[in-house]
C-alpha cells in the first residue's frame, strides 16, 4: 500500500510540474476605485503583463483599498506582503520623507518640466534609498495624476488672504500642513474617505484635490467655489517589492517594466484630457463657481517660507540637488 501511494504521488507530481513551472502570480493592491482613469489603466496593464507573457505571470488587481489605505499599502510591499503598489510619491516620505519634494507647492512650472526632474538624477539617490533600506523597486517613477486646486464651501478666494482663518482638510502630511498654514488657514486631517460627509457638514471650510478626484468624488456638489490654484502636483507611482522583481526571469522583468511605462503614458495622456473636460463639467452643472485666475504670484510668496521648515526634514543635501536640477532644465 505505501510503494502505491508513493508512486502515485509521484505520478500526480509528475503530471502537475508542467501545468505550474514558471507560473507567477503578483498581487497588486491600489486605492483607486472603478470609474477612474488609473483603475483601468491598472487592470490594462494586468492584462497586457498576462498576454506578453503567455499566462506565465498573473497580476491580480486589488482596488478601492481592499487590502488597506494607501500608507499600509506601501509598508505591504516594503515587507513582501503585497506585490505591486501605486502610491503618490507623498505617501512614500513615511519612508523617505525626501520623496515629498515632488509635491512642493508652486514648485514646477509644468508637467513637463516635472517629469523631466522627477525621472532624472535629482531623484535617483531617493530611489536608491526605497531600494536599499525599504526593499522598494520603481516599476515607473511618476504617474500623472493632476494638478491640485482649493474647494470652498462659499468664500470666494483670489488671494491668500481671503483663505485667512478658514479649516482646510489636509492629508495627514508635512507638506500640507506647513502649506495651507502658510496661508493663514487653519489644516485639519481628515481621512480621505471622510472628507464628502465632512464637507456636507460643514465640519470644514474647504479641501484640495485634483481636479478628476474633486469630479469622481462629487466633492463640487458640497463646495460652492473652486479656485484654480493649481498649488501642487499629484504624482503617483508604481512600485514593486524587490524580492518579488528580483524571482521573476529577466525576460519577465523586461516586460513589466516596459508595460509599467506605457500604461503611464496613456495614463497621462487621458487623465490631461479627462481633467479639462471633467472641468467643464463642474463648470456647466451651475453648482460651483470657478475662480480661473487667481492671484497664483502672491499664494507663492506665501509659501516661500515654509520651505526652510520643510526642507530641513528633506536634508539640505537633497533640496539643493533638487532646485540645481530644476534650474538646469529651465536653462536648457
Amino acid at each position: 500500500m505505501l510503494k502505491m501511494l508513493t508512486f502515485a504521488a509521484a505520478v500526480i507530481g509528475s503530471l502537475a510540474v508542467p501545468l505550474t513551472a514558471g507560473a507567477q502570480t503578483l498581487r497588486f493592491g491600489h486605492a483607486n476605485s472603478p470609474g477612474e482613469v488609473a483603475n483601468d489603466m491598472f487592470n490594462e496593464f494586468a492584462e497586457r503583463v498576462n498576454k506578453r507573457t503567455n499566462g506565465a505571470m498573473t497580476i491580480r488587481v486589488f482596488p478601492s483599498e481592499q487590502l488597506g489605505k494607501e500608507a499600509d499599502l506601501v509598508q505591504q510591499v516594503k515587507t513582501g506582503a503585497l506585490d505591486i503598489s501605486a502610491p503618490s510619491m507623498p505617501v512614500m516620505s513615511s519612508l523617505v520623507p525626501a520623496m515629498e519634494m515632488a509635491s512642493g507647492p508652486f514648485l514646477w512650472k509644468d508637467w513637463k518640466e516635472a517629469e523631466t526632474v522627477l525621472r532624472g538624477p535629482a531623484f535617483e539617490p531617493l530611489w536608491d534609498e526605497l531600494r536599499d533600506k525599504h526593499n522598494i523597486v520603481p516599476l515607473t517613477k511618476i504617474l500623472y495624476w493632476g494638478w491640485r486646486n482649493f474647494t470652498f464651501t462659499d468664500r470666494e478666494v483670489r488671494k491668500p488672504e481671503d483663505m485667512a482663518g478658514l479649516k482646510i482638510r489636509v492629508p495627514e502630511s508635512p507638506i500640507w500642513v506647513e502649506m495651507v498654514r502658510a496661508l493663514g488657514a487653519a489644516p485639519t486631517p481628515i481621512p480621505f474617505g471622510e472628507v464628502y460627509t465632512a464637507l456636507q457638514q460643514k465640519t470644514v471650510d474647504g479641501q484640495e484635490n485634483p481636479i478628476p478626484t474633486i469630479f469622481s468624488r462629487k466633492f463640487y456638489e458640497v463646495q460652492g467655489v473652486l479656485t484654480m490654484s493649481r498649488h501642487m502636483l499629484q504624482n503617483n507611482t508604481i512600485v514593486i517589492n524587490k524580492a518579488s522583481l528580483a524571482k521573476l526571469s529577466p525576460e519577465n522583468q523586461k516586460i513589466l517594466i516596459e508595460e509599467a511605462a506605457a500604461v503611464s503614458a496613456k495614463n497621462t495622456e487621458l487623465q490631461q484630457a479627462r481633467e479639462q473636460s471633467m472641468l467643464e463639467d463642474i463648470r456647466k452643472s451651475g453648482r460651483t463657481r470657478i475662480i480661473d485666475d487667481p492671484d497664483r504670484a502672491a499664494f507663492q510668496a506665501k509659501i516661500e517660507p515654509a520651505y526652510s521648515r520643510l526642507e530641513s526634514r528633506w536634508g539640505a543635501e537633497h533640496t539643493k540637488r533638487l532646485r540645481a536640477e530644476i534650474a538646469r532644465v529651465r536653462g536648457n
